[in-house]
Protein backbone atom coordinates (compact mmCIF):
# COMPACT_ATOMS: atom_id res chain seq x y z
CA UNK A 1 0.00 0.00 0.00
CA UNK A 2 1.56 3.78 -0.68
CA UNK A 3 0.29 6.34 0.59
CA UNK A 4 0.07 9.95 -1.92
CA UNK A 5 -0.23 12.98 0.24
CA UNK A 6 -1.69 15.20 -3.04
CA UNK A 7 -2.09 18.56 -1.37
CA UNK A 8 -2.93 19.67 2.68
CA UNK A 9 -6.42 17.95 2.28
CA UNK A 10 -6.44 15.47 -0.45
CA UNK A 11 -4.91 11.89 0.46
CA UNK A 12 -4.52 8.80 -1.39
CA UNK A 13 -3.96 5.14 -0.49
CA UNK A 14 -3.35 2.68 -3.40
CA UNK A 15 -3.64 -1.11 -3.18
CA UNK A 16 -2.27 -3.63 -5.18
CA UNK A 17 -3.97 -6.93 -3.44
CA UNK A 18 -5.97 -7.65 -6.59
CA UNK A 19 -4.67 -8.98 -9.28
CA UNK A 20 -4.47 -6.84 -12.86
CA UNK A 21 -5.59 -3.73 -10.95
CA UNK A 22 -4.34 -1.18 -8.49
CA UNK A 23 -7.22 0.29 -6.32
CA UNK A 24 -7.49 3.62 -4.55
CA UNK A 25 -9.17 4.98 -1.79
CA UNK A 26 -9.20 9.08 -0.90
CA UNK A 27 -9.73 11.38 2.06
CA UNK A 28 -10.33 14.45 1.77
CA UNK A 29 -9.58 16.60 4.71
CA UNK A 30 -12.01 19.33 5.92
CA UNK A 31 -12.00 22.16 8.69
CA UNK A 32 -14.35 19.65 10.71
CA UNK A 33 -14.57 16.44 9.03
CA UNK A 34 -13.39 13.95 6.76
CA UNK A 35 -14.51 12.56 3.51
CA UNK A 36 -13.83 8.72 3.13
CA UNK A 37 -13.81 7.53 -0.32
CA UNK A 38 -14.28 3.75 -0.70
CA UNK A 39 -13.32 1.59 1.92
CA UNK A 40 -11.21 -1.46 -0.12
CA UNK A 41 -11.60 -4.89 0.96
CA UNK A 42 -11.91 -4.75 4.91
CA UNK A 43 -11.07 -3.59 8.12
CA UNK A 44 -6.99 -4.28 7.75
CA UNK A 45 -7.00 -2.45 4.43
CA UNK A 46 -8.55 0.51 6.31
CA UNK A 47 -6.39 0.77 9.07
CA UNK A 48 -3.45 3.48 7.52
CA UNK A 49 -7.03 5.77 6.50
CA UNK A 50 -8.12 5.34 10.43
CA UNK A 51 -4.41 6.65 11.49
CA UNK A 52 -4.50 9.72 8.70
CA UNK A 53 -7.92 10.87 10.05
CA UNK A 54 -7.23 11.25 13.64
CA UNK A 55 -10.19 12.44 15.59
CA UNK A 56 -12.05 14.23 12.96
CA UNK A 57 -15.55 13.76 12.53
CA UNK A 58 -15.61 10.94 9.43
CA UNK A 59 -18.11 10.51 6.18
CA UNK A 60 -17.81 7.46 4.43
CA UNK A 61 -18.91 7.25 0.52
CA UNK A 62 -19.12 4.18 -1.36
CA UNK A 63 -19.29 5.01 -5.01
CA UNK A 64 -20.85 1.68 -5.58
CA UNK A 65 -22.14 -1.72 -4.55
CA UNK A 66 -19.05 -3.93 -5.68
CA UNK A 67 -17.40 -5.29 -2.88
CA UNK A 68 -13.36 -3.34 -3.96
CA UNK A 69 -15.05 -0.24 -2.37
CA UNK A 70 -17.39 -1.66 0.33
CA UNK A 71 -16.24 -3.88 2.47
CA UNK A 72 -14.25 -2.07 4.77
CA UNK A 73 -17.49 -0.56 6.03
CA UNK A 74 -17.39 -2.02 9.11
CA UNK A 75 -14.29 -0.30 9.88
CA UNK A 76 -16.29 2.74 9.91
CA UNK A 77 -19.54 1.81 12.00
CA UNK A 78 -19.91 4.35 13.92
CA UNK A 79 -19.53 7.27 11.29
CA UNK A 80 -22.04 8.35 8.54
CA UNK A 81 -22.09 6.13 5.50
CA UNK A 82 -23.59 7.51 2.31
CA UNK A 83 -24.63 5.64 -1.09
CA UNK A 84 -26.91 6.12 -3.60
CA UNK A 85 -30.11 4.69 -2.40
CA UNK A 86 -29.74 1.99 -5.03
CA UNK A 87 -26.80 0.61 -3.91
CA UNK A 88 -27.44 0.11 -0.51
CA UNK A 89 -30.32 -2.20 -1.40
CA UNK A 90 -28.17 -4.45 -4.07
CA UNK A 91 -25.92 -4.44 -1.12
CA UNK A 92 -28.59 -5.88 1.28
CA UNK A 93 -28.92 -9.06 -0.92
CA UNK A 94 -25.53 -9.09 -2.23
CA UNK A 95 -22.96 -8.79 0.57
CA UNK A 96 -22.82 -12.29 1.15
CA UNK A 97 -22.75 -13.26 -2.42
CA UNK A 98 -19.68 -10.91 -3.24
CA UNK A 99 -17.77 -12.23 -0.16
CA UNK A 100 -18.66 -16.05 -1.37
CA UNK A 101 -17.20 -15.19 -5.12
CA UNK A 102 -14.08 -13.02 -3.72
CA UNK A 103 -13.09 -14.47 -0.47
CA UNK A 104 -9.45 -14.70 -1.85
CA UNK A 105 -9.11 -10.92 -1.36
CA UNK A 106 -10.61 -10.66 2.27
CA UNK A 107 -8.78 -7.98 4.20
CA UNK A 108 -9.99 -8.76 7.96
CA UNK A 109 -12.91 -8.36 9.08
CA UNK A 110 -15.76 -7.75 6.46
CA UNK A 111 -19.38 -7.78 8.27
CA UNK A 112 -22.11 -6.30 6.72
CA UNK A 113 -22.47 -3.08 7.14
CA UNK A 114 -24.59 -1.00 4.97
CA UNK A 115 -24.73 2.80 4.10
CA UNK A 116 -26.72 4.69 6.69
CA UNK A 117 -27.80 7.61 4.46
CA UNK A 118 -28.85 7.10 1.20
CA UNK A 119 -30.13 9.91 -2.10
CA UNK A 120 -31.53 10.03 -5.32
CA UNK A 121 -30.08 12.44 -7.28
CA UNK A 122 -27.66 14.69 -5.39
CA UNK A 123 -26.75 16.15 -1.73
CA UNK A 124 -24.19 18.81 -1.09
CA UNK A 125 -22.40 19.62 1.87
CA UNK A 126 -21.79 23.13 1.27
CA UNK A 127 -19.54 24.10 4.13
CA UNK A 128 -17.11 21.86 2.82
CA UNK A 129 -17.86 22.33 -0.96
CA UNK A 130 -18.51 18.95 -1.48
CA UNK A 131 -21.37 17.85 -4.23
CA UNK A 132 -22.47 13.62 -4.39
CA UNK A 133 -24.72 12.97 -7.24
CA UNK A 134 -25.79 9.92 -8.99
CA UNK A 135 -23.74 9.17 -12.40
CA UNK A 136 -25.23 5.87 -13.99
CA UNK A 137 -22.57 4.11 -15.88
CA UNK A 138 -20.40 1.54 -14.67
CA UNK A 139 -23.03 0.37 -12.14
CA UNK A 140 -26.79 1.69 -12.37
CA UNK A 141 -25.73 2.97 -8.91
CA UNK A 142 -22.83 4.46 -8.99
CA UNK A 143 -22.16 8.23 -7.90
CA UNK A 144 -19.62 10.88 -8.25
CA UNK A 145 -17.94 13.56 -5.69
CA UNK A 146 -16.97 17.05 -6.73
CA UNK A 147 -14.47 18.99 -4.16
CA UNK A 148 -14.88 22.52 -5.30
CA UNK A 149 -12.24 23.85 -3.24
CA UNK A 150 -9.33 21.76 -4.87
CA UNK A 151 -11.60 21.11 -8.43
CA UNK A 152 -11.28 17.29 -7.75
CA UNK A 153 -13.49 15.27 -9.51
CA UNK A 154 -13.44 12.00 -8.36
CA UNK A 155 -15.54 9.59 -10.78
CA UNK A 156 -15.53 5.69 -9.01
CA UNK A 157 -15.22 3.09 -11.67
CA UNK A 158 -16.65 5.23 -14.82
CA UNK A 159 -13.66 5.65 -15.58
CA UNK A 160 -11.06 3.60 -16.30
CA UNK A 161 -7.63 3.13 -17.91
CA UNK A 162 -6.42 1.07 -20.56
CA UNK A 163 -10.58 0.45 -21.14
CA UNK A 164 -13.53 0.65 -18.98
CA UNK A 165 -15.92 -2.51 -17.35
CA UNK A 166 -19.34 -2.25 -18.47
CA UNK A 167 -21.69 -3.74 -16.17
CA UNK A 168 -24.41 -1.58 -17.17
CA UNK A 169 -26.72 -2.54 -20.07
CA UNK A 170 -28.02 1.26 -20.47
CA UNK A 171 -25.41 3.06 -22.24
CA UNK A 172 -27.30 6.12 -23.21
CA UNK A 173 -27.19 6.94 -19.22
CA UNK A 174 -23.71 6.32 -19.04
CA UNK A 175 -22.54 8.55 -21.95
CA UNK A 176 -24.82 11.24 -20.25
CA UNK A 177 -22.94 10.83 -17.14
CA UNK A 178 -19.73 11.53 -18.92
CA UNK A 179 -21.29 14.54 -20.75
CA UNK A 180 -22.00 15.73 -17.13
CA UNK A 181 -18.48 15.28 -16.25
CA UNK A 182 -17.27 17.85 -18.55
CA UNK A 183 -19.49 20.27 -17.40
CA UNK A 184 -17.95 20.54 -14.07
CA UNK A 185 -14.69 22.80 -13.61
CA UNK A 186 -12.22 19.84 -12.66
CA UNK A 187 -8.49 20.52 -12.96
CA UNK A 188 -8.14 16.73 -11.39
CA UNK A 189 -9.96 13.36 -12.18
CA UNK A 190 -9.49 10.68 -10.00
CA UNK A 191 -11.35 7.38 -10.64
CA UNK A 192 -11.23 4.05 -8.19
CA UNK A 193 -8.35 2.05 -10.53
CA UNK A 194 -6.94 5.04 -12.25
CA UNK A 195 -5.57 8.45 -11.42
CA UNK A 196 -4.56 11.19 -13.50
CA UNK A 197 -7.41 10.96 -15.50
CA UNK A 198 -8.52 13.95 -18.34
CA UNK A 199 -11.20 15.46 -19.87
CA UNK A 200 -9.57 13.72 -22.96
CA UNK A 201 -9.91 10.53 -21.26
CA UNK A 202 -13.80 11.12 -20.77
CA UNK A 203 -14.07 11.68 -24.64
CA UNK A 204 -12.51 8.95 -25.59
CA UNK A 205 -14.46 6.96 -23.03
CA UNK A 206 -18.09 8.39 -24.91
CA UNK A 207 -16.13 7.47 -27.65
CA UNK A 208 -15.26 4.16 -27.23
CA UNK A 209 -19.29 3.39 -25.68
CA UNK A 210 -21.01 4.95 -28.86
CA UNK A 211 -18.69 2.42 -30.78
CA UNK A 212 -19.67 -0.24 -28.66
CA UNK A 213 -23.52 0.74 -28.93
CA UNK A 214 -23.24 0.59 -32.59
CA UNK A 215 -21.45 -2.77 -32.86
CA UNK A 216 -18.12 -1.02 -34.60
CA UNK A 217 -15.13 -3.28 -34.58
CA UNK A 218 -12.18 -1.92 -32.27
CA UNK A 219 -8.28 -3.15 -32.38
CA UNK A 220 -6.73 -3.66 -28.72
CA UNK A 221 -3.09 -4.28 -28.16
CA UNK A 222 -3.50 -6.47 -25.04
CA UNK A 223 -5.19 -9.87 -24.34
CA UNK A 224 -6.38 -8.48 -21.00
CA UNK A 225 -8.27 -5.55 -23.55
CA UNK A 226 -9.88 -7.68 -25.77
CA UNK A 227 -11.12 -9.69 -22.99
CA UNK A 228 -13.18 -6.83 -21.33
CA UNK A 229 -14.63 -5.26 -24.27
CA UNK A 230 -15.36 -8.83 -24.84
CA UNK A 231 -17.25 -8.94 -22.19
CA UNK A 232 -18.50 -4.96 -22.57
CA UNK A 233 -20.54 -6.41 -26.08
CA UNK A 234 -21.92 -9.24 -24.21
CA UNK A 235 -23.16 -6.66 -21.78
CA UNK A 236 -24.80 -4.50 -24.02
CA UNK A 237 -26.05 -7.06 -26.43
CA UNK A 238 -27.52 -9.41 -24.10
CA UNK A 239 -27.82 -7.09 -20.93
CA UNK A 240 -25.34 -9.04 -18.75
CA UNK A 241 -21.47 -10.19 -18.36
Amino acid sequence: MIINRVDKSTCIFSYDNIKECTTHVFIIKKKNRVYVIDTFCGTESMKPVIEEIKDKEVFVINTHFHWDHVWGNSAFKKDLIISHERCRKILDKAWESQIEENKEYILGNVEKCLPTLTFNNKINFHEDGIVLFHSPGHTEDSISIFDSETKTLYVGDNLEKPIIYVENGDIASYINTLKTYMEYDAERIFAGHTLNLTKKDILDTINYLEALKRGDKIEFNTDYERKIHEDNLKMVSEGEI
